[in-house]
């Protein structure tokens, strides 16, 4: 059978008072346990009930509502805590008890059943637990908000401390002097709407019953139930059930050592606020033809090698006479050279495999090189087109562009001086890895 709310208050103190006995009690099994003189026993128990007396006395029912409706001014009800914003904060809470939903924004009034949180002094954060206990959908704040305490009747016939009781805990319902502080940052910006002079919040106040709900929800994506789902999906087998995930979160720590300082909830998630992933989807660039490029040496193309073209010019200008050996040649070659012709061919394939384009070079509107188009539209579906390119006098060219456009690239006069020797032997590195490179291109027809 449920416990009525009068019953929940009832049991809430009492297993508060047995978290302070616990100590107390297990220090005096030890000695019943290890002890068998009569005198050491009547010692420990006399000893119990002499620290246990007035912890009894403090959480009788009556004794403790008395002191908790006291202190209970101590804290303010709210739905929006200043301290999140900065610790510092003097502002008054917030509580947008507001049940409207919104159907443009997701705020706080969207939530049907939000957690309602407590700032304040935290030692008092026992009273905002027993307010906020919560029997057959009603709890001691609601009550309160609808000016009777009748939970609190069970527990007292004196109508003058039942008021007591009432008037004192209905100061943890909102702040008795409301003010605001500038460590709040509430920034308003003035707006002109049909007229009316308006303002835009720019800078909304942390809302934790929001806070406490996302927290909620991604917490129990990633145990539970939701863990066997995933662990079922990592082994390739079916399960019924929905898998609801999260990805992307990033946590918000709040109040460091001592989340209590922030507020009650703020406590409960351990300091802890999650937040969801809010950066622009990643687009990847559709791969079209290079119909207006004049070459494949273009500017997409320098751009996916300009790290290696450093790397290449502060290898050069750090050279010395003593480096004129076969170790700085391989390094040329295979550290940078190589690169090089690697990331060449890569971009090379991204056009050639644009298949739904076949055709691409034969264009009224086609710019590139006659010579570079044929290496390029591989799937060109023109007869003159494909002889052109089996007669591969394109290589020749191709790989002379390229010695071209990486002395080019390379240039600085004032540490070293590259000329046709370079030139040649860039071209001839070139054509070597072109010629194979176009031996295991598939042809048109073959794919």
């Amino acid at each position: 059978m449920e416990l009525t709310l009068s019953e929940a208050i009832a049991d809430y103190i009492e297993q508060r008072k047995q978290t302070k006995l616990e100590p107390l009690q297990k220090a005096l099994d030890k000695v019943l346990e290890k002890s068998d003189d009569a005198t050491e026993i009547s010692m420990a128990k006399s000893q119990y009930h002499e620290a246990a007396a007035p912890i009894e006395d403090k959480f009788n029912v009556v004794s403790w509502l008395t002191d908790a409706a006291r202190r209970a001014k101590q804290i303010s009800l709210a739905t929006h805590a200043p301290k999140y914003t900065h610790g510092d904060s003097k502002a008054s809470s917030i509580l947008a008890s507001s049940d409207e939903l919104s159907n443009l924004y997701l705020v706080t009034s969207s939530l049907k059943n939000k957690q309602l949180d407590f700032a304040g002094n935290s030692a008092v954060f026992d009273v905002a637990s027993l307010l906020k206990i919560t029997v057959n959908g009603e709890s001691l704040i609601d009550q309160l908000q609808n000016k009777h305490v009748d939970a609190l009747k069970a527990f007292t016939d004196n109508v003058t401390l039942l008021g007591e009781w009432q008037s004192g805990f209905e100061k943890a319902l909102g702040d008795e002097k409301r003010s605001g502080h500038t460590l709040t940052k509430q920034l308003y910006y003035p707006v002109n709407l049909d007229g009316d002079e308006k303002y835009h919040l720019l800078c909304p106040l942390f809302s934790s019953s929001l806070a406490h709900e996302l927290h909620k929800q991604v917490t129990k994506t990633r145990f539970g139930e939701s863990k066997d789902i995933r662990e079922t999906r990592k082994k390739g087998n079916f399960h019924q059930a929905l898998d609801e995930s999260f990805p992307a979160t990033a946590v918000q720590n709040f109040g460091g050592s001592k989340p209590q300082n922030i507020s009650q909830l703020n406590s409960e998630r351990y300091g802890q606020s999650f937040l969801l992933n809010c950066a622009p989807p990643t687009y990847q660039a559709q791969s079209k033809p290079p119909l207006t490029s004049a070459s494949i040496f273009n500017r997409e193309f320098g751009f996916k090698t300009s790290k290696l073209i450093r790397e290449f010019k502060a290898f050069l200008t750090g050279l010395t006479e003593q480096d004129r050996n076969f170790k700085t040649r391989y390094k040329r070659d295979y550290g940078f050279v190589q690169p090089l012709l690697d990331s060449l061919f890569n971009h090379a394939v991204q056009i050639q495999s644009l298949t739904e384009h076949a055709g691409w070079a034969s264009d009224d509107e086609c710019q590139m090189k006659r010579e570079h188009a044929l290496w390029l539209d591989v799937n060109n579906p023109n007869s003159a087109f494909q002889t052109d390119r089996e007669k591969s006098v394109w290589l020749e060219v191709v790989a002379n562009d390229f010695s071209l456009w990486l002395l080019r690239k390379l240039e600085n006069k004032q540490h070293y001086l590259l000329g046709d020797v370079e030139q040649q032997y860039f071209k001839k590195l070139c054509l070597h890895e072109l010629k194979a490179f176009e031996r295991h291109t598939p042809k048109l027809g073959e794919q």
